[in-house]
């Protein structure tokens, strides 16, 4: 069950990542839970510096995550697999209410961002505290493996898995 958590807008913006990336398969597998957790995907242009976003508000019946389709690489798989695995996690947020890690995996979370991705380190200051950990979460999503983040849809939206 999806509660509301004020992630209207939670965006990544433009900037490299050595990530484990997904495969077409991957984006094609996790796409098909996030949907499954009853979340609409859309690929649109975007007018602001993101590239994609997640917006859940269950008063108004919105549940979407979106692709920037004039910001993300279409045609690469690794630049699509970084913006779906990261308002993927988003979703997985939205549907236990709160973090998907705990607390005490935070500083681990932190210290991977500054030591494998440290422009998304600096970038987290720019959020409010409140934000930070969740944007920490989908940044470090970004790092991990296609399965890992598949997993963890799985289990925090409560997705019977395919196949």
């Amino acid at each position: 069950m999806k509660t509301l958590i004020g992630l209207a807008a939670a965006a990544i913006t433009v900037l490299p990542l050595p990530a484990l990336a997904g495969s077409w398969r991957d984006i094609n597998e996790l796409s098909q839970l996030v949907r499954a957790a009853g979340t609409e995907i859309v690929n649109t242009e975007c007018s602001d510096n993101m590239m994609g976003s997640y917006q859940y508000d269950p008063d108004s019946g919105i549940d979407r995550l979106t692709i920037c389709t004039n910001k993300v690489d279409m045609k690469d798989p690794d630049a699509v697999w970084e913006t779906l695995s990261h308002e993927a996690t988003h979703v997985a947020q939205a549907c236990i209410g709160e973090n998907v890690y705990k607390d005490t995996y935070l500083p681990r979370i932190f210290r991977s961002l500054r030591t494998e991705a440290p422009h998304y380190a600096r970038l987290l200051d720019s959020y409010s505290q409140r934000d930070r950990l969740r944007e920490a979460e989908a940044f470090y999503s970004e790092l991990q493996l296609p399965s890992v983040v598949k997993t963890m849809v799985i289990k925090a939206c409560d997705i019977e898995p395919t196949g």
